[in-house]
């Protein structure tokens, strides 16, 4: 077994939920940080904040897709990067195809979905799950996203 390959003795479930876990504390601390930094702007609301804030919000959560692998890798989810890299690919075909509908008027249930995202992108990483499984769980989302844009 190479250091890339998971260890055999974790169940699949748990490294689902390792990652979930670790795009929690992510999102938990950049989404702090966003916050902290828009009130120290002075916005205190209204619509003369709203692209500071949108701007602070998107580099927040692209530092927090960054700090997904060192997570990852000290909660021993292996191979950290693939699944690091395949989170936010999950997360943008969620959004498009799923949450958008779902979740539009509850914020709070985006960092749902990203942790589902990301526990999702571990499961498909895992070397165990049969390539039939990974091959049509993202042909579902890819449709999803299919089936939104035409709706």
């Amino acid at each position: 077994m190479t250091r890339f390959e998971p260890d055999p003795t974790v169940s699949i479930a748990s490294r689902a939920a390792r990652a979930a876990g670790c795009a929690f504390v992510s999102l938990a601390v950049w989404m702090g940080i966003a916050y902290a930094v828009i009130q120290l702007r002075g916005c205190e609301g209204g619509m003369e904040c709203l692209g500071d804030a949108l701007g602070i919000i998107f580099l927040c959560l692209i530092g927090a897709a960054v700090t997904m692998w060192p997570l990852l890798r000290l909660v021993r989810v292996r191979p950290a990067w693939v699944v690091a890299l395949a989170g936010p690919a999950v997360v943008v075909l969620l959004a498009l195809g799923l949450l958008r509908r779902l979740f539009l008027g509850t914020p709070q249930l985006w960092v749902v979905g990203m942790m589902a995202a990301y526990a999702l992108a571990a499961v498909l990483a895992d070397p165990r799950v049969p390539a039939r499984v990974r091959i049509i769980t993202a042909a579902a989302l890819v449709l999803l996203v299919g089936a939104e844009i035409v709706i």
